[in-house]
């Protein structure tokens, strides 16, 4: 009786310190035992032991007496992603959207108070559009956070944002009541918009892209929004963006509602 009652909480602070030290080691890009058990409040036997099953499993690599991550995580996220049946349908949807407008073309989602770059097809310098897949930026700065928060509950922003945001440029959003004001007016016409608010010179053009308005695991609907990036003043001008955003989300959807994979009511 008693092993059926420790089991669980013994596995879960297993989980729970190897996260602690892939984040750490993520965090710092390479640590020796020493800092990694410093960083994590872990004892220092606990870490190495762990250390060793995970370089053993290719979690980590040990090269000396560095830590860094290994191969396995990376193998994983490449196939999450690539193999995701929702990336699959979106892909050539994005595509198609970047030959038509020749504009870089993001799909995210919305982890907590950032958007998250699930996608990206177009230029790649970064010096252009500053983002990069699995990169992540404050979701009140971007029109695809915008586009996201706009689809979760009426108490999702109060729940997440402070009063005053952080991390504002002079064009951005400075406070909630300003960033909910915004969001009601992506509600009424599905379209979001940022204009400087990442860097002076970019601005983006996004809408929600929903599955099902079915709750997840990690608290949000299954939603992602598609974004169309560049130069401030192009995507200012151009007026077929708009047309070619909304052409985008709604053949993902389109293809959506045939798959067998698709969350169902």
């Amino acid at each position: 009786m008693t092993t059926a009652t420790t089991q669980p909480d013994s596995l879960t602070g297993i989980l729970d310190r190897v996260d602690t030290i892939l984040d750490a080691i993520a965090t710092e890009g390479s640590m020796n035992l020493t800092e990694i058990s410093k960083a994590t409040a872990l004892p220092r036997t606990t870490v190495h032991r762990l250390l060793e099953q995970m370089v053993a499993r290719r979690w980590v690599l040990r090269i000396r007496n560095e830590y860094e991550i290994g191969v396995r995580p990376f193998h994983l996220g490449t196939l999450a992603r690539q193999g995701h049946w929702y990336f699959r349908l979106a892909r050539p949807h994005l595509e198609a959207m970047h030959e038509r407008t020749r504009l870089v073309v993001h799909l995210g989602y919305l982890d907590g108070t950032d958007v998250v770059w699930w996608d990206k097809v177009g230029d790649t310098r970064l010096s252009v559009v500053p983002t990069y897949v699995g990169g992540r930026h404050p979701a009140f700065r971007t029109a695809a956070g915008k586009a996201l928060l706009a689809s979760e509950g009426s108490d999702y922003l109060d729940e997440h944002f402070a009063p005053r945001l952080e991390l504002t440029t002079p064009e951005s959003l400075h406070t909630r009541e300003e960033l909910r004001a915004e969001i009601g007016a992506v509600q009424d016409d599905g379209l979001a918009y940022s204009r400087g608010e990442l860097l002076p010179h970019l601005a983006c053009v996004a809408t929600p892209v929903t599955v099902r308005p079915v709750a997840t695991s990690d608290g949000h609907q299954t939603n992602t929004a598609v974004s169309v990036c560049g130069p401030l003043d192009r995507v200012e001008s151009d007026k077929t963006l708009i047309q070619a955003l909304r052409t985008c989300a709604m053949g993902i959807l389109a293809d959506i509602s045939h798959s067998p994979k698709a969350p169902k009511d």
